[in-house]
């Protein structure tokens, strides 16, 4: 191994030009991103919300100010001030599409953006490109968190087609990487900007994609085992308790990095599944998917029973007086017909091998039938695709809420919390706009309950996020996250 090297296992085999902050639906995408552009601001491993592009932030009245760190310039020497920010913004919104927070309803709600020379009044360039502005009616107390999403990276102008919108290039980025090395088949090269704020000698001085093979979730662990990849990533498809055990069968080659328990298995019922069976019918099914799932997995390292979806750190956690009353009614309640019912189930990358349990369910639900896929219920045509919706799917998505917007925003742009029919955007809209921090938390915990309460999503088990790296490489990464940021990876 190279000493300055870091080969990466990494699930996707698409070239560069595949990922772009405006469509992120998968976490493997938002890894890329974040390693080769910037944010205004971001969070520390500890949670702590800070600078990043922009060296300060502040709120002057109703004005969001960034002052923007001198200095910052791409690897050929294009130096990234205010006006990269607007343009960045003005792309976002031309666009659209982004996943972690709808901005402009924030900034411009009511003026359709067509070409970057158009005017968002609200946004502004001042003191000669030095420091950037949101120009508001009233403080948003959403923004500066909402800003850390990679949806909001900083992209150069000059690595943007001015009619098109693409990005023409990854070379000049605002990250602490760019692509040396472009590959059709994913074997992506990145490089450090030494000039960038997160750049040191002791952070990989080279990073290699090692594409894995998405039709067997253990390959990245093969890869790893053959010397053939480094670090294995926070998102990879390898159940937790898989890499607990390898780090301890390998405590002299490979560190193993855990965040907290945010990682969180589902059941969540499509609106096919909302409309085909009642409560009582979704209450006997999530039940008899807990037990089941449970039994099969709580006696392996890493897993944990829950009874919730956002960890009690959060601020969205539930009470016990909450807690009890849901769990009264799923054990109270019997719907034994649907057991015979015709079940769809799409299972999207929920746990290794997860074939050789379906029996198991089966043996409950005779006439169930799964189909694992890629797709998100939510963000699917399904005509265009020719695909049948159906009547729930099994996921495992970080829950881990710290008071920010975008992983509320992603969970409302598929089927997923318990509301009316266009309820999500005015509930979004009255959140955020709210500036009482513990009737924001009354709020969120109302929906939580509420979800729960109507069978809408049953949790049924939480682990960690897990990433392995070979040593002489040290982990310094978030516990609050799961992202693979590679600058948070070093050698002392």
């Amino acid at each position: 191994m190279e000493t300055e090297k870091l080969r990466v296992a990494f699930r996707y085999n698409k070239p560069a030009e595949y990922y772009d902050p405006v469509n992120i639906s998968f976490a493997t995408e938002y890894d890329f991103l974040e390693n080769i552009y910037s944010t205004l601001v971001e969070y520390s491993p500890g949670g702590e919300l800070v600078g990043a592009v922009a060296e300060s932030f502040e709120w002057a009245g109703t004005e969001a100010r960034f002052k923007i760190r001198q200095g910052l310039r791409t690897i050929d020497g294009k130096h990234i001030d205010a006006n990269d920010v607007e343009m960045s913004f003005k792309r976002l919104f031309i666009l659209g599409g982004n996943t972690h927070g709808d901005l402009k309803e924030i900034v411009c709600p009511n003026i359709k953006l067509k070409s970057f020379s158009d005017k968002c009044p609200e946004m502004q360039v001042r003191d000669g490109g030095q420091t950037f502005v949101f120009k508001l009616k009233e403080k948003k107390v959403f923004l500066f968190p909402m800003l850390a999403a990679i949806d909001f990276a900083i992209i150069p102008r000059d690595s943007v087609d001015k009619y098109t919108f693409k990005i023409k290039g990854y070379r000049n980025t605002s990250g602490p990487y760019f692509v040396s090395k472009d590959s059709p088949s994913g074997q992506i090269e990145l490089a450090p900007n030494p000039v960038h704020f997160h750049y040191s000698p002791k952070i990989p001085q080279k990073v290699v994609f090692v594409p894995s093979d998405n039709h067997n979730s253990l390959d990245s662990l093969s890869l790893f085992s053959e010397n053939k990849a480094d670090f294995i990533t926070t998102t990879d498809s390898i159940p937790p308790d898989i890499m607990i055990s390898f780090a301890n069968k390998h405590k002299k080659d490979a560190e193993l990095h855990s965040t907290h328990a945010i990682d969180t298995f589902m059941l969540i019922f499509t609106k096919k599944g909302l409309h085909r069976f009642s409560e009582n019918e979704r209450f006997t099914i999530g039940r008899e998917f807990k037990r089941i799932f449970q039994e099969d997995y709580l006696n392996k390292p890493g897993y944990e029973a829950t009874d919730q979806l956002f960890p009690a750190f959060g601020g969205g956690g539930l009470s016990q007086e909450q807690l009890f009353t849901i769990k009264s009614k799923m054990s109270t309640i019997e719907s034994s017909d649907v057991k015979k019912k015709v079940i769809t189930v799409w299972n999207m990358n929920f746990t290794n091998n997860f074939e050789a349990t379906e029996a198991d369910y089966k043996k409950v639900f005779s006439a169930i039938k799964f189909k694992k896929t890629g797709k998100i219920p939510g963000r699917v045509d399904y005509a265009a695709e020719k695909l049948s919706e159906p009547d729930f799917y099994l996921a495992r998505s970080d829950m881990g809420f710290q008071e920010d917007i975008n992983l509320l925003s992603y969970y409302f742009g598929m089927d997923f919390f318990y509301l009316p029919k266009g309820g999500q955007k005015p509930w979004l809209r009255k959140y955020v706009s709210t500036q009482d921090k513990q009737e924001r938390l009354r709020l969120l915990r109302e929906l939580h309950f509420q979800t729960l309460l109507h069978a809408t999503v049953i949790p049924l088990a939480k682990t960690p996020y897990t990433a392995l790296v070979r040593k002489p490489w040290t982990f310094h990464m978030s516990k609050f996250h799961a992202n693979d940021p590679v600058w948070r990876i070093s050698q002392e």
